[in-house]
C-alpha cells in the first residue's frame, strides 16, 4: 500500500489538480494537512473534486501553520491510524506533476525492494520564470519506507528524522513548477522563508524583473510536459502571455555565448548523471523516463 500526505495552506496552488491526476494511478490514500485555516478553501475544493475523493481514499485535516517541520509532522501523525497502515509514502508538495513512470514505480519497482532500502530519490525538471526555462536538474526525494518512528526537524528546509536503510536513486525525471508563479507570490512565499530564518531572501520586489537575477543559471528547456499538467500549461501560459514574453525576453538578453555554453555542458552534465543511474542497478528500473 502507498500513501501520501500532502500539504496545502490558502493561498492558491494552480498546479494541484494536474498534481493529483498524476499521482492517482500510484497511491492509495491520500492524506492531506489543511494550513489555510479558512472553512473550505479553493484548494480544499479542488481536493474535493479528485479522484481521491470519489474513491474515498483522500483524508483532510485542517491544522494551523507554524512552521514546515510541525507541518510535515502533522500531515504524517495520520498514518499510523489508517485502518492499514502503509508500506511507503510519497513525498510531494502540490506544485509538483509526475507522469505515468510514477504509477510502474509504485506498483512494479516498490514491491520489489528489500528492507535495506528505505528510500527512493529521482529527480526533478526546475522550471524557472515560464515554462521555457529551468534552473537545473536535481536529486529529490521522492518515496520512503513508512515507519512510526519517522518525523521532521528544522522549521525551514526539513529534514526527516528516523529513516532508516539506504537510498535507491531512479533514473527518473519528473516536473517541479512552483517557481513559474506571478512575483508577487514568490515574493510573499520568500518572505515567508525569511521571517522562518531563510538567510537567503530570494524575491524582494513584485516585478518580472526580479526573475533576471538568476539569468546566468537558467537554461532552456526543449522536453515535454506530462499528460496531467499539459491543460495546466496552456492554460497559464495563455493566462500571462505578456508577462512572460518580458520573462523570455530578459533572459535571452542576458544570457551571453559564454553563459550558454556554460549551461549547455551542465545541462548535459546532469542529464548523463541521471542516465548513468542505471548502471548502478541494471535491469531494475525499465520503464521510460521521459514526460509521458
Amino acid at each position: 500500500m502507498v500513501a501520501c500526505v500532502l500539504c496545502v495552506g490558502a493561498a492558491r496552488e494552480p498546479y494541484l489538480e494536474a498534481m493529483l491526476a498524476s499521482i492517482a494511478g500510484a497511491v492509495d490514500v491520500l492524506v492531506v494537512n489543511d494550513n489555510s485555516g479558512l472553512a473550505r478553501s479553493e484548494n480544499v475544493a479542488t481536493l474535493e473534486a479528485s479522484e481521491f475523493a470519489m474513491r474515498g481514499a483522500l483524508q483532510i485535516h485542517p491544522n494551523p501553520f507554524v512552521d514546515f517541520a510541525d507541518m510535515r509532522n502533522r500531515a504524517f501523525a495520520p498514518l499510523p491510524a489508517l485502518e492499514r497502515p502503509p508500506d511507503w509514502v510519497l513525498f510531494i508538495d502540490a506544485d509538483e506533476v509526475h507522469g505515468a513512470q510514477l504509477r510502474y514505480i509504485a506498483r512494479e519497482l516498490l514491491p520489489r525492494l528489500g528492507p535495506e532500502t528505505g528510500s527512493v530519490d529521482a529527480y526533478t525538471y526546475h522550471f524557472y520564470g515560464t515554462f521555457g526555462w529551468i534552473t537545473d536538474i536535481a536529486r529529490r526525494f521522492a518515496f520512503y519506507r513508512f515507519s512510526p518512528a519517522i518525523s521532521w526537524s528544522n522549521p525551514i528546509h526539513e529534514k526527516i528524522v528516523g529513516l532508516e536503510g539506504r537510498a535507491l536513486v531512479l533514473p527518473y525525471i519528473y516536473h517541479h513548477y512552483g517557481n513559474v508563479a506571478p512575483p508577487q507570490a514568490l515574493l510573499e512565499k520568500h518572505t515567508r522563508y525569511h521571517e522562518l530564518g531563510n538567510e537567503v531572501r530570494g524575491f524582494e520586489v513584485d516585478s518580472p524583473e526580479a526573475y533576471f537575477a538568476k539569468a546566468a543559471g537558467v537554461r532552456p528547456f526543449r522536453g515535454s510536459h506530462p499528460s496531467a499538467a499539459r491543460a495546466t500549461v496552456a492554460a497559464i501560459r495563455q493566462e500571462r502571455a505578456a508577462e512572460f514574453a518580458t520573462i523570455d525576453a530578459g533572459f535571452r538578453a542576458r544570457r551571453n555565448l559564454g553563459i550558454r555554453m556554460a549551461s549547455s555542458a551542465r545541462g548535459v552534465n546532469e542529464a548523463l548523471r541521471v542516465q548513468l543511474r542505471r548502471i548502478e542497478h541494471p535491469g531494475l528500473y525499465r520503464a521510460a523516463t521521459t514526460a509521458d
